[in-house]
Protein backbone atom coordinates (compact mmCIF):
# COMPACT_ATOMS: atom_id res chain seq x y z
CA UNK A 1 0.00 0.00 0.00
CA UNK A 2 2.80 2.18 1.10
CA UNK A 3 4.36 1.59 -2.46
CA UNK A 4 1.19 2.67 -4.23
CA UNK A 5 0.86 5.98 -2.44
CA UNK A 6 4.58 6.48 -2.72
CA UNK A 7 3.66 6.25 -7.04
CA UNK A 8 0.54 8.24 -6.77
CA UNK A 9 2.23 11.34 -5.01
CA UNK A 10 5.21 11.57 -7.01
CA UNK A 11 2.59 12.01 -9.95
CA UNK A 12 0.90 14.01 -8.68
CA UNK A 13 3.94 16.44 -7.62
CA UNK A 14 5.44 15.88 -11.24
CA UNK A 15 2.53 17.88 -12.58
CA UNK A 16 2.59 20.83 -10.36
CA UNK A 17 6.40 21.85 -9.86
CA UNK A 18 7.21 24.83 -11.50
CA UNK A 19 10.72 25.80 -10.66
CA UNK A 20 12.03 29.26 -11.48
CA UNK A 21 15.72 28.19 -10.98
CA UNK A 22 18.35 25.52 -11.44
CA UNK A 23 22.11 26.57 -11.29
CA UNK A 24 25.13 24.22 -11.31
CA UNK A 25 28.52 24.20 -9.80
CA UNK A 26 31.23 26.72 -8.48
CA UNK A 27 30.77 30.25 -10.03
CA UNK A 28 26.75 30.04 -10.56
CA UNK A 29 26.45 29.10 -6.53
CA UNK A 30 27.26 32.70 -5.55
CA UNK A 31 25.05 34.66 -7.47
CA UNK A 32 22.64 32.04 -6.93
CA UNK A 33 23.06 32.52 -3.57
CA UNK A 34 22.50 36.09 -3.74
CA UNK A 35 19.84 35.83 -6.31
CA UNK A 36 17.65 32.83 -3.64
CA UNK A 37 18.11 35.03 -0.67
CA UNK A 38 16.69 38.45 -2.19
CA UNK A 39 14.06 36.37 -4.12
CA UNK A 40 12.90 34.60 -1.54
CA UNK A 41 12.48 37.54 1.31
CA UNK A 42 10.98 39.93 -1.43
CA UNK A 43 8.37 37.39 -3.09
CA UNK A 44 6.89 35.40 -0.59
CA UNK A 45 5.83 32.86 -3.82
CA UNK A 46 8.61 30.65 -3.25
CA UNK A 47 6.57 27.41 -1.78
CA UNK A 48 9.91 24.98 -1.93
CA UNK A 49 13.50 26.04 -1.83
CA UNK A 50 15.88 23.19 -2.76
CA UNK A 51 20.07 23.08 -2.57
CA UNK A 52 22.25 19.72 -3.33
CA UNK A 53 25.73 20.00 -2.96
CA UNK A 54 27.09 16.78 -4.32
CA UNK A 55 30.67 15.38 -3.46
CA UNK A 56 32.21 13.02 -6.16
CA UNK A 57 30.65 10.89 -9.44
CA UNK A 58 29.73 12.51 -12.36
CA UNK A 59 27.60 15.49 -11.50
CA UNK A 60 29.39 16.46 -8.87
CA UNK A 61 28.63 20.26 -7.98
CA UNK A 62 26.37 22.86 -6.28
CA UNK A 63 22.77 22.83 -7.39
CA UNK A 64 19.46 25.34 -6.27
CA UNK A 65 15.53 25.31 -7.60
CA UNK A 66 12.96 27.49 -6.55
CA UNK A 67 9.66 25.97 -7.29
CA UNK A 68 6.50 28.33 -6.22
CA UNK A 69 4.64 25.03 -6.03
CA UNK A 70 4.38 23.11 -2.69
CA UNK A 71 7.27 19.96 -3.29
CA UNK A 72 6.97 19.02 0.36
CA UNK A 73 4.78 16.59 1.66
CA UNK A 74 3.51 15.65 5.10
CA UNK A 75 1.28 12.46 5.84
CA UNK A 76 0.89 11.27 2.23
CA UNK A 77 3.18 8.00 2.89
CA UNK A 78 2.28 7.54 5.94
CA UNK A 79 0.79 8.43 8.98
CA UNK A 80 3.83 10.47 10.45
CA UNK A 81 5.64 10.55 7.23
CA UNK A 82 7.38 13.87 5.78
CA UNK A 83 8.47 13.85 2.49
CA UNK A 84 9.81 15.76 -0.77
CA UNK A 85 9.08 15.45 -4.50
CA UNK A 86 10.78 17.52 -6.89
CA UNK A 87 10.39 16.59 -10.52
CA UNK A 88 11.47 18.77 -13.74
CA UNK A 89 11.36 17.81 -17.44
CA UNK A 90 13.00 18.99 -20.50
CA UNK A 91 16.72 19.40 -17.87
CA UNK A 92 20.31 18.58 -19.58
CA UNK A 93 22.00 15.71 -18.56
CA UNK A 94 24.19 17.88 -16.29
CA UNK A 95 21.05 19.72 -14.45
CA UNK A 96 18.94 18.81 -11.48
CA UNK A 97 15.14 17.74 -12.34
CA UNK A 98 14.56 15.45 -9.41
CA UNK A 99 14.65 15.19 -5.37
CA UNK A 100 12.89 12.44 -3.88
CA UNK A 101 12.41 11.65 0.22
CA UNK A 102 10.45 9.92 2.42
CA UNK A 103 10.96 10.04 6.05
CA UNK A 104 8.78 7.43 7.90
CA UNK A 105 8.84 9.25 11.42
CA UNK A 106 8.59 12.86 11.27
CA UNK A 107 9.22 13.02 14.84
CA UNK A 108 12.67 10.71 14.52
CA UNK A 109 13.57 13.29 11.89
CA UNK A 110 13.18 15.75 14.10
CA UNK A 111 16.06 14.93 16.32
CA UNK A 112 18.38 13.03 13.61
CA UNK A 113 17.40 10.01 11.92
CA UNK A 114 19.26 8.04 10.23
CA UNK A 115 16.06 5.70 8.94
CA UNK A 116 15.02 7.78 5.17
CA UNK A 117 15.06 7.47 1.80
CA UNK A 118 16.71 10.28 -0.99
CA UNK A 119 17.02 10.06 -4.35
CA UNK A 120 18.61 13.00 -6.68
CA UNK A 121 18.68 13.06 -10.69
CA UNK A 122 19.79 14.80 -13.49
CA UNK A 123 18.88 14.65 -16.80
CA UNK A 124 15.62 13.01 -18.36
CA UNK A 125 13.63 11.84 -15.88
CA UNK A 126 13.79 7.90 -14.80
CA UNK A 127 17.03 7.55 -17.65
CA UNK A 128 19.35 9.98 -16.69
CA UNK A 129 22.21 9.40 -13.70
CA UNK A 130 20.28 9.50 -10.27
CA UNK A 131 22.62 9.21 -6.55
CA UNK A 132 20.03 7.35 -4.02
CA UNK A 133 20.68 6.52 -0.30
CA UNK A 134 17.73 4.22 1.41
CA UNK A 135 18.52 3.50 4.89
CA UNK A 136 14.69 2.67 5.95
CA UNK A 137 15.21 -0.31 7.01
CA UNK A 138 13.28 -3.92 5.92
CA UNK A 139 10.22 -3.38 7.12
CA UNK A 140 9.59 -0.48 3.81
CA UNK A 141 10.46 -3.32 1.61
CA UNK A 142 13.45 -1.85 0.09
CA UNK A 143 16.84 -2.90 0.35
CA UNK A 144 19.33 -0.79 1.94
CA UNK A 145 21.95 1.64 0.13
CA UNK A 146 24.61 4.27 2.01
CA UNK A 147 24.01 6.06 4.92
CA UNK A 148 23.74 9.29 6.30
CA UNK A 149 21.12 11.35 8.57
CA UNK A 150 18.04 13.51 8.07
CA UNK A 151 16.64 16.17 10.14
CA UNK A 152 13.74 17.87 10.39
CA UNK A 153 13.50 21.38 11.89
CA UNK A 154 10.86 23.85 12.19
CA UNK A 155 9.95 27.41 12.80
CA UNK A 156 6.13 28.84 12.56
CA UNK A 157 4.73 27.14 9.50
CA UNK A 158 8.24 26.82 7.81
CA UNK A 159 10.34 23.42 7.90
CA UNK A 160 13.66 22.21 6.64
CA UNK A 161 14.95 19.20 6.26
CA UNK A 162 19.07 18.38 5.92
CA UNK A 163 20.30 15.60 4.55
CA UNK A 164 24.01 14.63 5.03
CA UNK A 165 25.21 11.22 3.81
CA UNK A 166 26.94 8.76 1.37
CA UNK A 167 25.73 6.60 -1.67
CA UNK A 168 26.86 2.89 -1.18
CA UNK A 169 29.25 4.18 -4.27
CA UNK A 170 30.92 7.16 -1.57
CA UNK A 171 29.12 9.77 -3.49
CA UNK A 172 28.34 12.57 -1.03
CA UNK A 173 24.96 14.23 -0.59
CA UNK A 174 24.16 17.42 1.50
CA UNK A 175 20.57 18.40 0.84
CA UNK A 176 18.94 20.70 2.01
CA UNK A 177 15.03 21.14 1.54
CA UNK A 178 13.19 24.72 2.23
CA UNK A 179 9.27 23.75 2.58
CA UNK A 180 7.19 26.97 2.70
CA UNK A 181 3.81 25.31 2.06
CA UNK A 182 3.05 21.26 2.62
CA UNK A 183 1.15 19.29 0.90
CA UNK A 184 -1.20 16.99 3.81
CA UNK A 185 -4.33 14.59 3.19
CA UNK A 186 -6.50 17.40 3.88
CA UNK A 187 -4.72 19.78 1.47
CA UNK A 188 -1.86 22.89 1.35
CA UNK A 189 -0.74 23.85 4.43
Amino acid sequence: MKKIITIAASLLFLGCNNPSNNKTASAAADSASAATSTESATSGATASEISVTLTGGANAGIYHVMSKDPTCSEGLTGDNSFGNQYSETGKADNELSSLQLIIDDKDAAKKGTDKFSIQVGFGKLFQGKSYEINTRGANSGTTQKGSGKATLTESGSTKKVVIEGKTADGVGISATITCNKVVTPNGVQ
